[in-house]
């Protein structure tokens, strides 16, 4: 199998901080001729044609497995929280964790789920008219009837914050009712609550239900959710029900959690990376299963990895390997044999980037040169990810994470960095065959190059 291919994106670049753009001639379709694991041939060019930064080397980096070269991650010991440690946080509730298994494995509630604004739906949950007339109870201790029927939840969380869910409740039993609406996280066991009284029978109530995001007792990722309601005396419970929509939990990017050394430019969407909830639930869906159960940045980036290098197919068609693809185009074109995503290095460093950043986990995209031991010079596309003190290193295609020198093991040298950002697919308008909006861009489109250089922990 060929691990090189040829191709074609960016521009010069004339380094002066942020290195600018210069127009190129159309692309051209390459011919990949390549054998074993180190060594390849250069492509067929015609002559005078300028195909920008690519220019600068003669082939992309193919895929290899060079996990074994990458340090031992460990796993971070989650400790669940006690109806002991609950106490230290007015309002918080531990919920059995035998009783939140068993609600995670249930269907969620029948309901229609309306957007109202990003990272917030509006449900309304489908019960049967079950009203109960006073001769219905031939027992004064029978447990009221009170049900959720209306919320509106906030599903998308940042830890070591409060979000508040608005639930309506409706007294379909016989008599006035005082009680507790709870909202549960059923993955971390536990929630919080607000008591309600004076309830009376056939009638609705909205109460507003704060939720800390405990960083301290929670981990990155899915969030199964479900609303409780108790009743009194007792506390019994009258009506949970598993939600229809799962929350995704990320970081906290504030000065005092997972601060951006570029100050947001890491987090950024564009073009390329489309996490908004507008257009990009399913790139926050698929980052939140990859880092699940996660609880630091460095353990999140790893794991994100792992799900892309697993989750891509290498296919170095001259489509894949003349342009770079957005994470949502990747997504939205899987391949129709195995159903995996497709794409080159670049399309696996996209995918990881828009990931992290999903998560809030400060990613860059980069991009390099490096001379093969038969003195030709390959590119080759990573990132990297801020784990709060560092950047740290990850490849996706060679499946290799926090070990910068494993292209200097597989015996390259002079290894080139530039970190590629601001992609916008307006930005080049030189070449008719890519055009403005369709998500797959070249590497002109982005607006800004900062050349690193000869990294020293790289080489």
């Amino acid at each position: 199998m060929s691990l090189f291919c040829p191709r074609e994106k960016a521009e010069e670049m004339s380094m002066n901080g942020k290195l600018g753009m210069r127009a190129f001639s159309l692309l051209l379709a390459l011919l990949l001729v390549s054998v074993g694991v180190v060594s390849a041939v250069s492509a067929e060019r015609v002559e005078d044609v300028s195909r920008g930064w690519l220019d600068t080397f003669d082939h992309w980096v193919g895929p290899r497995d060079m996990s074994e070269y990458t340090p031992v991650v460990e796993t971070p010991q989650w400790v669940p929280i006690t109806e002991e440690s609950a106490r230290q946080h007015p309002g918080m509730i531990a919920l059995d964790p035998e009783k939140a298994a068993e609600l995670q494995e249930i269907d969620a509630i029948g309901a229609d789920v309306v957007p109202v604004s990003p990272g917030k739906v509006s449900l309304t949950l489908k019960h049967e008219s079950v009203e109960r007339e006073s001769s219905d109870s031939d027992t004064t201790d029978s447990i009221p009837d009170v049900r959720m029927t209306q919320g509106t939840i906030i599903w998308y969380w940042t830890q070591d914050t409060w979000v508040s869910h608005e639930i309506t409740i409706h007294n379909y039993d016989y008599s006035v009712v005082s009680g507790t609406v709870i909202f549960w996280s059923l993955e971390d066991n536990y929630g919080y609550g607000v008591p309600f009284s004076g309830l009376a029978p056939g009638e609705d109530l909205n109460v507003m239900v704060p939720f800390k995001v405990s960083a301290q007792n929670s981990s990155i990722g899915v969030k199964p959710i479900a609303v409780a309601i108790t009743v009194d005396p007792g506390g019994f419970t009258s009506w949970i029900e598993r939600m229809p929509i799962d929350a995704i939990e990320k970081y906290n990017n504030d000065a005092s959690h997972l601060f951006d050394p570029g100050g947001g430019e890491n987090l950024e969407t564009s073009d390329l990376y489309h996490f908004p909830f507008s257009e990009g639930y399913r790139v926050l869906s698929e980052a939140a299963r990859a880092a699940d159960g996660t609880t630091e940045p460095y353990q999140s980036a790893y794991e994100i990895m792992q799900r892309v290098h697993d989750m891509m197919e290498y296919n170095n068609e001259t489509m894949y390997v003349e342009y770079i693809f957005s994470d949502l185009y990747t997504l939205d074109h899987p391949s129709p044999i195995n159903g995996k995503y497709q794409g080159v290095c670049d399309e696996y460093g996209t995918l990881y980037t828009a990931f992290t950043r999903a998560l809030g986990i400060p990613t860059r995209f980069l991009s390099f040169t490096m001379e093969l031991p038969s003195g030709n010079i390959t590119g080759h596309a990573i990132a990297e990810s801020w784990n709060g003190t560092t950047w740290v290193h990850s490849d996706p295609t060679w499946n290799v994470f926090d070990n910068p020198q494993v292209y200097r093991t597989a015996g390259n040298d002079h290894i080139n960095i530039t970190v590629y950002g601001d992609a916008d697919d307006s930005y080049y308008t030189q070449d008719p065959n890519d055009p403005t909006g369709d998500g797959i861009l070249r590497y002109e489109d982005f607006r800004t190059q900062i050349l690193l250089g000869e990294v020293p922990r790289y080489n």
